[in-house]
């Protein structure tokens, strides 16, 4: 299979970034994606390269890659993010809102600059994944839900100032994904059986990381989503 297209899946050694990365390649397209800690087994189609967010240098080696690569990036997926402790906010350390705020937004900061020339290049279009917790804003996710929504307003103001460039951005905003780290989450909150916590959701079912990534993917790259800008996908049931 040839891999001609190029895209950009930053935050792909985790569960949603990891599937957005493998179903774009057996897709055919050249995945270049991301990793901050371990470098993921190899699959065919997608190249590894590290990138940390949490500094200017540590977007160098990803803004390498793509100034050396003659081929414009076509779509760039954001699978960035951290949770928060899910604590009240009079028990969050104020230290805990900068850093989740850090991993959430300003990370997708360094991202674009590391990856702005080659997405304009290619009139990319650019999906960063937010959560469905803005629209909920209980008590006990302060840090996370304050984060995801300046993400929002990040995405927002992205469209408008790229659009002269011809990119789009738009934001999937989904519900508990079933993932390690959603377990991990739980875990925190005190949810001890999972199946009956499950069965308690929308459908009696969370996401599956396949659901969020084909729609990922979808407004990223089909035809059919080249209007659409400045959006807010949300994948979740109304009051969820």
């Amino acid at each position: 299979m040839t891999h001609d297209r190029l895209a950009v899946v930053a935050g792909a050694s985790g569960a949603i970034g990891h599937t957005v990365a493998t179903q774009l390649a057996a897709a055919g397209w050249s995945v270049i994606a991301t990793f901050r800690r371990h470098r993921p087994d190899p699959v065919d189609g997608v190249t590894w390269v590290p990138f940390d967010g949490s500094s200017e240098a540590g977007g160098r080696e990803l803004r390498s890659m793509l100034h050396a690569d003659p081929r414009p990036v076509s779509a760039v997926l954001c699978c960035i993010g951290a949770p928060s402790s899910k604590r009240r906010i009079a028990e969050t350390n104020a230290s805990e809102f900068d850093a989740v705020f850090a991993s959430n937004v300003t990370a997708v900061v360094r991202l674009w600059h590391a990856t702005h020339e080659s997405a304009r290049a290619g009139q990319a279009g650019v999906v960063v994944l937010g959560s469905s917790t803005t629209s909920q804003l209980r008590p006990g996710n302060g840090a996370y839900s304050a984060a995801k929504a300046g993400l929002e307003a990040l995405v927002a103001t992205l469209a408008a100032e790229e659009a002269e460039q011809g990119v789009r951005v738009n934001l999937v905003a989904p519900s508990l994904v079933d993932s390690p780290l959603a377990e991990s989450i739980l875990a925190v909150k005190g949810v001890t059986d999972l199946v009956a916590y499950y069965q308690g959701l929308p459908w009696g079912r969370p996401l599956s990381t396949h659901e969020v990534a084909s729609v990922a993917i979808d407004i990223a790259t089909a035809p059919h989503w080249r209007y659409a800008s400045g959006q807010v996908v949300r994948l979740a049931v109304r009051g969820e």
